[in-house]
């Protein structure tokens, strides 16, 4: 290795380091999944879309983060699942991922009990 590719290294090789300790702590912040959907979405989800899948609190409030709104039935209605499967595996935007903490099946089963029956409502 020239000396120029080992100064460079070091750089490099630490905010890889650092890189991968941020993933690991938000991995960190997600709730273990338990088989429960509900609850999971309580836990893990409700604290951007809103209990009610607004992205509101009780009063009505935007949410800080607040997440796609699955209340809005015309927007969420234009989504096909396959959408909102990659959107929870992958992340999108603000979002992160949920691979490796929900199965594909279980993030089917969050589209089918929750995500669609909050765009049914209106």
């Amino acid at each position: 290795m020239t000396p120029s590719f080992r100064f460079l290294s070091r750089p490099i090789l630490a905010a890889l380091l650092l890189a991968g300790a941020a993933l690991a702590a938000q991995d960190k912040d997600k709730p273990k999944f338990d088989g429960d959907i509900q609850k999971y979405w309580t836990d893990a989800c409700s604290r951007c879309h809103g209990a009610n899948g607004s992205g509101r609190d009780a009063s009505g409030r935007q949410l800080p983060d607040a997440g796609f709104d699955f209340t809005d039935s015309r927007k969420a209605n234009k989504k096909k699942d396959a959408e909102w499967l990659k959107s929870i595996l992958d992340g999108k935007d603000k979002m992160p991922a949920y691979k490796g903490l929900l199965t594909e099946a279980d993030a089917s089963r969050m589209i089918t009990e929750i995500l669609r029956k909050f765009a049914a409502r209106r």
